[in-house]
Formats: structure tokens, C-alpha cells, sequence
């Protein structure tokens, strides 16, 4: 009389599996309330303090030294990195990160040396925007730039379209000035 019922058995199954879902959609939400201040946390702990020193080895090679701060309990570390100079909408520069950069958990403030392949567009348009940049002309100047790496658990993905050079270099403390300096 009470044997088992295949309609009963198939109505349980499917209320277990919504009160499934709906465990773990309110555990995702929980997690991403937390997430975010931990976030807050990794940016104050990490942040890029400047760049140190700018070589040319050659032409197709950067090679940029950037001091960077990581008091965070995680390791950091840049998978890859794309970044376009532009005057006005022409693409001059193309810079790309070849190897990852890693910086050990609570390694405090450390310069590390990171290498970029370099594509010229036009040589000569390069050179004359050089010259502009000497003269600490930056107007028409632009840098897309995007990043993708890791800060532990937490995914690193930063993209900037079109940034004036001139914003972009107070980001790290530079000015046109500096600049000059550092391409010398």
C-alpha cells in the first residue's frame, strides 16, 4: 500500500532541486557582499607606485622597471598587458607585455623590471610626436591600456580607452617633464 511512487519520488526531486538553487544563489549573493570589501581591502594594500627607469635595448624591446607596492597576504601576478599610443585617432605605438610579472605576498615596495615587445606604426610620425613630447607638447596624445592579471583570489582586469597622455602619466606621479627625462 505504501510502496514507492514514481510521481512522488519525481515531484521530490524537483523540489529539492529548487530548494538547491535557491541555496546557492543566496550563498553567491552572501559572497559577493563580502567579496567587495575584500576588494577594498587588496586596493589599499596594492597599487602601483611609478615607474623607476625606461631602457631601449632595441627597438623592438622596453624594457620599464615599475616600483610597486604589495603589502596584500597574495601573491600578484600580471598574466598580460596591452597598451596603444595614439596621436589624435592614428595608433603610433603598440607596447605588449612578453613574460608574466609576479610579485610575491607582502613583499612590501619592490621594483620590478618588466620587458614589452614594441610595434611602430610609422617610424616617422613617431619621431616627429617625439620631438612634440620634448617640447612638453602632450595634446593630441592618447594611451589605451589594458591589464589582466590576478591579486590572489581576487581577478585583475583593467581597461582605459582614449586616456589623455598627460592624465595617464598623473596617474603615476609623471609629467611631460618627466617624461623627456625618462626617453633620454
Amino acid at each position: 500500500m505504501f510502496g514507492y511512487c514514481p510521481y512522488l519520488y519525481s515531484c521530490k526531486m524537483k523540489m529539492m532541486k529548487k530548494y538547491c538553487a535557491l541555496l546557492l544563489l543566496l550563498v553567491s549573493v552572501l559572497s559577493l557582499s563580502s567579496c567587495s570589501n575584500r576588494i577594498e581591502r587588496l586596493q589599499r594594500q596594492v597599487r602601483l607606485e611609478g615607474i623607476e627607469s625606461v631602457h631601449l635595448p632595441n627597438y623592438q624591446t622596453l624594457q620599464m622597471d615599475l616600483r610597486v607596492l604589495n603589502s596584500s597576504p597574495h601573491k600578484l601576478v600580471l598574466k598580460g598587458a596591452e597598451a596603444h599610443l595614439y596621436y589624435k585617432d592614428y595608433r603610433l605605438v603598440t607596447m605588449r607585455l612578453n613574460e608574466l610579472v609576479e610579485a610575491p605576498k607582502r613583499s612590501g615596495s619592490t621594483v620590478y623590471p618588466t620587458y614589452w615587445d614594441v610595434e611602430v606604426g610609422n617610424l616617422l610620425s613617431v619621431l616627429a610626436l617625439l620631438g612634440k613630447v620634448r617640447q612638453g607638447d602632450l595634446s593630441g596624445c592618447s594611451v589605451d591600456l589594458m591589464l589582466e592579471g590576478r591579486g590572489g583570489p581576487v581577478p585583475i582586469n583593467l581597461s582605459r580607452e582614449k586616456m589623455p597622455l598627460s592624465e595617464f602619466l598623473r596617474i603615476f606621479g609623471l609629467d611631460s617633464e618627466d617624461l623627456t627625462n625618462l626617453l633620454k
